[in-house]
């Protein structure tokens, strides 16, 4: 019987498209990610659909667009049950499916909202804020509260209660647990399918730290102690760090198991770089020459770093190919070998990665919008919308950096990307799932 593939998506948070040498990166090395780069396919145009982790997380797993989302902004409730997933649709072809890391997927959802929407376990963050904390009171093991020896200040119930805050007495680090967790995951089914959702919180800040040292929350500095950089600059440069060497052991744990050959790996993040907590974007070129970063929907908000590698599947190259997450649903289906029921605005980019160039179907357009921004992309024209700014066109070919204004002598082609918009923006009403009872705390798991 043929053994179907084994799905990995490394998911992380606000990392940008400068933030690895291999897109760019100057200030260090990511040498186990550029390695995948080298043996995968590296994508130069691909995008989040929207510059902030809810709605584009929401995204990646039902395989819409931001104009037909459930969730369109980080105050938006959560998914209701009956939406179809990725992990639901694998299921259905024996998938064993697991998010390891931040769900962060809606606001104020049920602790056991992952397993709701399809996923067979889920450890880590539910929440997106409690996610900030990189020394929490407690992590979640499918919904349960697992206790972690981390200790909030005196007097702070909130922290005890939510896990948002800054820890006072900082022992357990939250990311080492999680990279185990998606370790073991592996090993426990190194023999059937399994989809992998790894789902790393660096390089994002705790916002809660705030301008001090501890906006950037790390273990330690590193190599990067003795360098003449903000301290908050040193965290944000180990979490990069933090995230490559946690690349490098997982594809490590598929060789060493012998399934490496039989599994797929999507590198990439929720959308672009932060600017918080006393890291400037601007300080490394996280945003590779882009304007903007998260939260806008210029390129720097929403074209990210975005690998694909495998040791069997993958014909290793460079692609321009544009892109964005709606696109990994149909793909994976057809990895999965499963009917694709859902109402995806994504294309399978298989035949792409499969080196079959002449049989990749392409995108008409990309469609984006977020708090009253819109944006457009067809080949390297892009209309952009901006509530203060205005209207603008832009040929990216010719103008990285969105500077130049050529809507008025490029008349037809802005009329037409304007018309897209009233195509695809779809009214939506955030409809909540109905409460239900939450448990509290399980065993601690060391």
């Amino acid at each position: 019987m043929k053994k179907k593939t084994n799905i990995i998506i490394i998911l992380t948070d606000d990392l940008g498209y400068g933030d690895c040498s291999c897109y760019g990166q100057e200030s260090w090395k990511t040498p186990n990610i550029d390695k995948m780069a080298e043996e995968g396919i590296l994508f130069t145009d691909f995008h989040t659909t929207s510059p902030v982790c809810s709605p584009a997380r929401t995204s990646l797993i039902t395989g819409l667009h931001s104009g037909n989302l459930p969730i369109r902004s980080l105050s938006d409730p959560y998914l209701p049950d009956n939406i179809l997933t990725i992990p639901k649709l694998l299921k259905q072809e024996g998938y064993l499916s697991a998010c390891i890391g931040k769900y962060g997927v809606g606001r104020g959802q049920p602790s056991i909202d992952p397993i709701r929407k399809g996923f067979d376990y889920h450890y880590g963050y539910n929440c997106m804020c409690h996610a900030h904390n990189y020394y929490p009171p407690f992590l979640r093991e499918n919904g349960l509260k697992v206790p972690l020896r981390n200790i909030p200040p005196e007097g702070d119930a909130r922290q005890w209660e939510t896990g948002v805050g800054v820890a006072e007495t900082k022992i357990d680090y939250a990311p080492d647990f999680i990279e185990n967790k998606a370790l073991e995951f592996i090993e426990d089914c190194k023999d059937r399918p399994f989809f992998l959702y790894y789902c790393p919180t660096m390089p994002h800040a705790n916002n809660e730290g705030g301008k001090t040292p501890d906006g950037m929350e790390v273990d330690t500095y590193g190599e990067f102690d003795e360098k003449d950089w903000k301290a908050n600059e040193k965290g944000f440069a180990r979490m990069i760090q933090r995230i490559d060497i946690s690349v490098g052991r997982i594809i490590q744990k598929l060789k060493e198991l012998e399934i490496a050959e039989n599994t797929i790996v999507f590198f990439t993040s929720d959308n672009g770089p932060h600017n918080e907590c006393g890291h400037s974007v601007k300080r490394f070129n996280s945003s590779g020459g882009f304007r903007g970063y998260k939260r806008s929907l210029n390129e720097g908000g929403i074209r990210i770093p975005f690998i694909v590698w495998s040791q069997k599947m993958i014909k290793p190259s460079l692609s321009d190919f544009m892109g964005y997450f709606p696109d990994l649903l149909p793909t994976l289906c057809e990895i999965a070998e499963v009917k694709n029921t859902s109402k995806s605005d994504g294309i399978s980019i298989l035949p792409l990665l499969k080196g079959d160039i002449e049989k990749q179907a392409e995108h008409e357009y990309l469609y984006f919008e977020f708090n009253e921004q819109i944006a457009v992309r067809k080949g390297n024209w892009k209309y952009f919308s901006h509530p203060q700014e205005g209207e603008a066109l832009f040929d990216l070919s010719k103008d990285k950096h969105e500077d130049n204004d050529i809507k008025e002598t490029e008349r037809e082609i802005f009329n037409e990307l304007k018309a897209c918009v009233e195509q695809e923006h779809k009214a939506y009403t955030p409809t909540p799932a109905p409460y239900f009872y939450e448990p509290r705390y399980n065993r601690r798991i060391h």
